[in-house]
């Protein structure tokens, strides 16, 4: 059986072995994961939270808030989806509906007990690396995992 790939490892290769703010080329013992949107001001464990930095510019970063972050989130989001990493269990969406839906999301919507992630027409509660609800905006119809 193939060892299950760690978390690190994956942001590792996602993010090109190289750091976010500096693009430095780390070797794997080098790399430290930073939370973009730093915990202390509601950022989450989720994979599209966490990048790549080498330990200077964690160590510069601190918890300040980066102007992008709301696009790198949607972006790395995207791509844990399209890698298979964040998954939904919906019963009512095939896989390719859920990618489809997850390639139209445009705005972070809010990050509190969820993080919500929303197109013009849906949007996809994510907690814990899972979309767990997906409502379409405009009725009141709901699927929840």
């Amino acid at each position: 059986m193939k060892p299950k790939k760690s978390i690190k490892s994956y942001i590792y290769e996602r993010d090109g072995r190289r750091c976010r703010f500096c693009a430095k080329h780390l070797q794997f013992h080098q790399a430290s994961l930073d939370h973009y949107l730093p915990r202390s001001k509601g950022g989450t464990n989720d994979i599209f939270n966490l990048i790549l930095s080498c330990k200077k510019c964690n160590k510069l970063k601190k918890s300040s808030i980066p102007p992008d972050f709301e696009q790198v989130m949607i972006e790395l989001f995207k791509t844990g989806v399209r890698d298979g990493v964040i998954r939904a269990s919906l019963p009512q969406f095939s896989t390719d509906e859920i990618k489809s839906l997850v390639e139209s999301v445009d705005r972070l919507e809010a990050i509190n007990r969820y993080v919500v992630f929303q197109s013009k027409t849906h949007r996809l509660y994510v907690k814990d690396n899972r979309i767990i609800k997906v409502v379409h905006i405009g009725t009141q119809t709901s699927a929840f995992l």
